[in-house]
């Protein structure tokens, strides 16, 4: 065998391995922690703020969730001590949380907001603007905060 045979060989059970690596990710089991958070139950009566992301985690995407973040801290720290609002990260991409994309309509990272009732989804709106908005914080701040109290009826 010479040294050609051998890279072709080598390059082949590259392509196997990698292959049986990507279907194995496909069908495994979810973890205990994957279950629980697919089991997750919603508040009774709370506005959940969620920031979804991908499996890439790029630099805009966490600016987006930082800002988001620090917003809803800032203006709704009574109602998230009160458990009224609910600040939550989801990764849609993972196959427990691939309900999410389809039930609000995520394309891309966002923020969104979920309002419910009696433990069920009463209102949701997707606030797709944070990436026309995250090179100006203060509009972006105004944004959430503006959405979430709107959410929340005050």
């Amino acid at each position: 065998m010479n040294a050609k045979n051998l890279a072709a060989a080598a390059l082949l059970l590259f392509v196997a391995l990698s292959v049986v690596i990507l279907v194995r990710r496909e069908v495994r089991e979810p973890t205990a922690s994957e279950a629980a958070s697919a089991a997750e139950q919603l508040p009774d009566d709370a506005l959940v703020v969620y920031y979804f992301h991908s499996d890439t985690r790029c630099p805009t995407c966490q600016t987006i969730e930082s800002y988001a973040h620090d917003a809803v801290q800032a203006a709704f720290a009574e109602e998230i001590a009160e458990n009224k609002v609910v600040w939550k990260v989801v990764n849609y991409e993972r196959p427990e949380n691939r309900r999410f994309a389809a039930d609000y309509e995520i394309v891309s990272p966002t923020v969104v907001l979920v309002r419910t009732a009696n433990g069920e989804v009463a209102d949701w709106r997707n606030l797709m603007r944070v990436w026309e908005l995250v090179g100006d914080r203060d509009a972006f701040t105004q944004y959430i905060q503006g959405a979430t109290r709107s959410m929340l009826g005050s």
